[in-house]
């Protein structure tokens, strides 16, 4: 069975779920596993990793794609007046994308729980809406919060979670491992429905269904920059990066007929703040310095995530979508950040060099 993961943190584990499913497998004819997660991000970020995979591997084949980022868009979303709208488009984007790049794979949700949504019989409104909207796309979701509140009658064993979002105990992820994979099994085996399908169904009820969307890698707008930038690569265990490095002075300008809902970076140590300038025709003018090192920076060399541009300025990522100037720029001076989603905060006195490592831009227009 092949399979491709995008999800968050928990998808990541050394010795987590993702071990177990691949040796719940092994005595089923195997599995390749092709992971495309990154932590403490949304599921906009998952679209990223999905085109840039495409485009480095080519045309694939999966038999299902795992969809773990429940816990990542519960946190980023849920405590914002919008949120399970933003979460909702966020979905609808990424099927669609799915469905595009590899349209014959099951599309399978993980659901999984922060330890203080662990009951499930007590009400949640964002995971409520989530269960809600698997069930009106008939998605086959693996509820593993609605199993794990069952077996232990709605109260977590004090072993279960390492910390408030991760499952890390061995005895936790062979259960999770376990039952993703017999689910995947019985998916496969039933020959459910593709994700084109899903998307084909979604498109006539989903009131995104004109709405569509461009990934530009950030290596192919070079042309639309100014001042010192150059191109390069990056890689870790985990992931090949092609980048943008924009220097102080350096300035990137897209004038079109779509709207940038998010930006991607590489963020590291070195980043500090970018100034961002975005009007539209249907009226918003936002600028501001917004930060760009990731707090996760401090563990690891670089961290892969995107900043969704409307959650600087408001609590929905739903706004009017149209013809619009975007102006990105790394300032002179550093320091002087005014706003910076969640888990990014400006640099660090003293950096030895500061630049913006832009990786690609989310595109939105409607059809």
């Amino acid at each position: 069975m092949k399979i491709l993961i995008i999800g968050g943190s928990n998808s990541l584990l050394t010795g987590g779920y993702v071990a177990q499913l691949r040796q719940s497998l092994h005595a089923h004819g195997g599995a390749e596993i092709v992971q495309l997660s990154v932590g403490a991000t949304t599921s906009l970020s998952a679209i990223g990793r999905l085109h840039e995979h495409h485009a480095q591997a080519g045309a694939q084949q999966f038999d299902a794609i795992l969809y773990e980022y429940g816990i990542n868009d519960a946190g980023h979303f849920a405590q914002r007046g919008g949120g399970v709208e933003s979460w909702r488009l966020s979905l609808h984007l990424l099927l669609k994308a799915a469905a595009a790049l590899y349209p014959a794979a099951i599309f399978v949700p993980l659901v999984l729980a922060q330890r203080r949504q662990f009951a499930a019989a007590a009400p949640h409104p964002f995971y409520d809406a989530q269960i809600a909207e698997y069930t009106q796309l008939q998605l086959n979701c693996v509820d593993i919060r609605a199993f794990m509140a069952a077996l232990f009658m709605e109260q977590a064993p004090d072993w279960l979670y390492r910390d408030e979002a991760h499952y890390d105990a061995p005895q936790a992820t062979s259960i999770i491992g376990a039952l993703v994979a017999r689910r995947l099994l019985e998916l496969v085996a039933q020959r459910a429905e593709s994700v084109a399908q899903t998307c084909a169904r979604m498109l006539a009820t989903s009131p995104y269904a004109t709405l569509n969307l461009m990934y530009v890698p950030a290596v192919n707008l070079q042309q639309f920059t100014s001042g010192p930038v150059r191109a390069e690569h990056a890689e870790n265990r985990l992931m090949r990066v092609d980048y943008l490095r924009m220097l102080p002075g350096s300035r990137l300008e897209l004038r079109s007929a779509m709207f940038p809902l998010a930006l991607f970076l590489k963020s590291d140590a070195a980043h500090d703040t970018l100034q961002l300038e975005l009007s539209t025709e249907a009226g918003l003018s936002f600028s501001a310095r917004v930060a760009t090192r990731h707090a996760d920076t401090e563990a690891f060399s670089f961290i892969y995530s995107s900043i969704p541009l409307p959650l600087l300025w408001g609590d929905t990522l739903v706004t009017p979508f149209g013809p619009s100037t975007l102006a990105v720029g790394v300032p002179q001076q550093g320091g002087g950040a005014q706003v910076g989603f969640d888990c990014y905060a400006g640099g660090k006195p003293g950096a030895p060099e500061r630049h913006l490592d832009l990786v690609g831009v989310l595109l939105l227009v409607q059809g």
